[in-house]
C-alpha cells in the first residue's frame, strides 16, 4: 500500500512497541511460577499496570489485563451483574456505542429485564436529557467517550455527573478504546470501570484493559485461575501486556503533538474529499472529532465499492465502519443519526495516524476522486 489510511482498524507498532512485544516472546517463564524465570515476567505485568492506570490517574490495583477492549466491554457489563445477582438487568446506552457492547447488552436483558437506547443527533450526540431519563433505575449504563464510526466524542464529564444524579446506584461504564492515548482520561472521567484497548494507544489491538473503580466489585468473565485477582482466569499474555504498556508509556508525554498532527491531516483529507461532487461529511467538524477521523459519503456509489477500488489504486481505507465490512446493509450508526440509506451505504471511513503524511493524505484524495468517477461511469443510466 502506497497510503495507509485505515488507523480505525489497527495501527501500524512503532520499533518500540514491536521491541516491547518481541523481549517476551523469546521468555520462557509464566508469572505465575515462583522459580527465579518468573520473576521477569511478573515484574513487567506490575509495571504495565502503572503505565496503563497513569492514562487515569489511578492505583495500578485498578488495572484487569485482557485480550482487548471487546473482552473488557464483556467484562465491564457482565461483571458488575454477575456480582450483583441481577437476573433482569437494565442497562443503558444508546445505538451509537460499539456493537460488541450492544450485542452484550441486548444478550444479558434477552430473557428479562431491559436494554434503554438513547437517542442521538445528527453529529452523533446523546440529548443529555434524554440520557438521564433512560439511565433512572438502571444497573449498568454505557458511555460511549468517542464513537469509531463517526468520530463523535461526548462529553463524558458532564453524562456521568447527570446519571450519578438520576441514577446513583448504577454502575457507569466509560468507554474509551477509541479516545485513550488521544484525550485526557484523568480519574477516568468520573466513571466507575473504564474501557481501554491498544490500538488508538498504537499498541497492538488484542491487548486490553478494563480499569476498576475501588468498590466495585465483578464477578469475573473468564473463570478458572486466580490470574488478575480471579478476575480474568488464563495465563496472562505478557508480549501483548507488555507492548501495551510501552504503547502507553509512549502516548501520554506525545498525546498533543500526536493530536495537532492528525487534527492536520484530517482537515487536509476532509478538503480534498469535499471537492469531489456530491460528497459530503458525516460527524461532528473535524477539529470536534477523533484525531485524523474523516468519515464521508457520495453520491451514486457504495462506500465498499469505494474502499475496494482506493485498495486497487494503494490506498488502505474501510467501508463506513471497520468493523463492519461485508455486512451487506447500511450502517445503523448512520441509520440512527437520520442519515437515509443511499447515504448510509455510501460512507467511506479514512483514519491517520501520527505518521500519516500530506503524502499519504494527497495520494487518498486523488484515489477516492479516481475511485468515485470510475464507479459512477459504469453505474447504469
Amino acid at each position: 500500500m502506497s497510503a495507509y489510511l485505515d488507523h480505525a482498524s489497527g495501527w501500524p507498532l512503532s520499533d518500540e512497541v514491536q521491541d516491547a512485544m518481541a523481549r517476551w516472546t523469546r521468555h520462557v517463564g509464566s508469572p505465575m511460577s515462583l522459580h527465579e524465570q518468573a520473576r521477569a515476567p511478573a515484574d513487567a505485568i506490575e509495571d504495565a499496570r502503572d503505565e496503563v492506570a497513569a492514562l487515569t490517574g489511578w492505583a495500578p490495583e485498578a488495572v484487569i489485563f485482557t485480550a482487548g477492549a471487546t473482552e473488557a466491554r464483556n467484562l465491564a457489563i457482565k461483571g458488575p451483574l454477575g456480582a450483583a445477582h441481577r437476573v433482569a438487568p437494565v442497562i443503558a446506552a444508546d445505538p451509537l456505542a460499539h456493537a460488541s457492547t450492544l450485542a452484550v447488552a441486548r444478550s444479558a436483558t434477552r430473557h428479562a429485564g431491559a436494554l434503554r437506547l438513547a437517542g442521538v443527533d445528527g453529529q452523533g450526540h446523546p440529548a443529555p436529557g434524554d440520557v438521564t431519563r433512560l439511565a433512572a433505575g438502571a444497573d449498568v449504563v454505557v458511555i460511549t467517550h468517542g464513537q469509531a464510526e463517526v468520530g463523535t466524542i461526548r462529553d463524558a464529564a458532564m453524562l456521568v455527573a447527570r446519571i450519578r444524579d438520576a441514577a446513583p446506584g448504577a454502575v457507569i461504564v466509560l468507554d474509551a478504546e477509541e479516545t485513550a492515548g488521544l484525550v485526557p482520561l484523568d480519574a477516568g472521567l468520573g466513571a466507575d470501570l473504564v474501557v481501554i484497548g491498544g490500538r488508538s494507544l498504537g499498541g497492538p489491538a488484542w491487548a486490553g484493559a478494563l480499569l476498576v473503580r475501588p468498590g466495585i466489585h465483578l464477578h469475573p468473565l473468564i473463570e478458572g485461575g486466580v490470574e488478575e485477582g480471579g478476575k480474568r482466569g488464563g495465563p496472562h499474555d505478557v508480549p501483548a501486556i507488555a507492548a501495551l504498556a510501552m504503547a502507553a508509556r509512549l502516548a501520554r508525554p506525545a498525546m498533543r503533538d500526536r493530536v495537532a498532527r492528525m487534527r492536520a491531516v484530517a482537515h487536509r483529507l476532509a478538503n480534498g474529499l469535499l471537492s469531489v461532487p456530491g460528497t459530503r461529511l458525516n460527524g461532528p467538524p473535524v477539529d470536534e472529532r477523533l484525531p485524523g477521523h474523516v468519515q464521508v459519503s457520495t453520491a451514486g456509489v457504495t462506500g465498499e465499492a469505494v474502499a475496494l477500488a482506493m485498495a486497487t489504486r494503494g490506498v488502505a481505507v474501510s467501508p463506513g465502519s471497520a468493523c463492519a465490512f461485508g455486512a451487506g446493509k447500511a450502517s445503523p450508526v448512520l441509520e440512527a443519526m437520520g442519515l437515509g440509506d443511499d447515504a448510509a451505504r455510501s460512507a467511506v471511513l479514512l483514519t491517520a495516524g501520527p505518521g500519516t503524511t500530506d503524502a499519504d493524505a494527497d495520494s487518498a484524495i486523488a484515489a477516492f476522486a479516481a475511485s468515485v468517477a470510475a464507479l459512477r461511469a459504469m453505474a447504469p443510466g
